[in-house]
């Protein structure tokens, strides 16, 4: 487990599964409200911090419905019976879908109960007193959805550490998905980015280097 911290927002991020998903336990310092960020798979150690912390609400944002981020979800809810899902409507139908989802291939069927929230572009979510705002990113899937505070930005798998989310699954296009990240998250300031798999990076360092976001990198459809 790595511990990010910006201005009282905390993230703990947390390994899970065979495909290694970024899972997220955020919050506020002192706060009884706490956002989980796709939860990859069961995790005894992120159930006991859960445990430990003691919130009084927990949502669980969805990025987008790929089974690899979501197996963990139902293994919450039955140790934490306040916490509600959050998945936009675009890839809501991915949670009880094992071929649309992707985990049929990985020998893993993942189903999950529909979520409680609809996420719709400018929702937002709060810890404490700190708001994240949700930002429609397709192109990875119809629905992807990244979480962005003024301290830290959570990209699900549109944008990675100099390199950009699959779009050759269904519903994905490489040219939608460049296009938005470059509409909806490189326009931020500078801040944190923590992607769906792979190391933390910023905002600054994919402007500058992030070769698949270059003017002269090509896609196809």
């Amino acid at each position: 487990m790595k511990i990010f911290k910006e201005n009282n927002l905390i993230a703990e991020r947390y390994i899970l599964g065979p495909i290694q998903v970024n899972t997220y336990l955020v919050y506020e310092e002192n706060a009884k409200d706490a956002i989980l960020v796709d939860p990859g798979s069961k995790s005894e150690e992120l159930s006991k911090r859960i445990k430990e912390l003691n919130f009084d609400k927990i949502t669980i944002f969805l990025t987008h419905g790929h089974g690899d981020h979501i197996a963990g979800v139902e293994y919450i809810r039955s140790l934490f019976p306040n916490a509600k899902v959050a998945i936009s409507i675009e890839d809501s139908g991915l949670l009880s879908d094992p071929e649309e989802n992707l985990s049929y291939f990985i020998d893993e069927e993942v189903t999950i109960k529909q979520a409680e929230i609809t996420i719709k572009d400018g929702d937002t979510f709060k810890t404490g007193s700190h708001i994240g705002i949700a930002r429609h990113v397709p192109g990875h899937t119809r629905g992807g959805m990244a979480l962005i505070f003024d301290e830290m930005l959570f990209s699900g798998d549109t944008l990675f550490c100099e390199s950009v989310g699959r779009s050759d699954f269904p519903g994905g296009n490489g040219i939608i998905l460049v296009k938005a990240i470059k509409e909806k998250l490189l326009t931020l300031t500078d801040r944190i980015v923590l992607p769906g798999h792979g190391p933390e990076t910023t905002i600054d360092r994919e402007k500058n280097e992030n070769p698949f976001l270059n003017e002269d990198a090509f896609w196809e459809m």
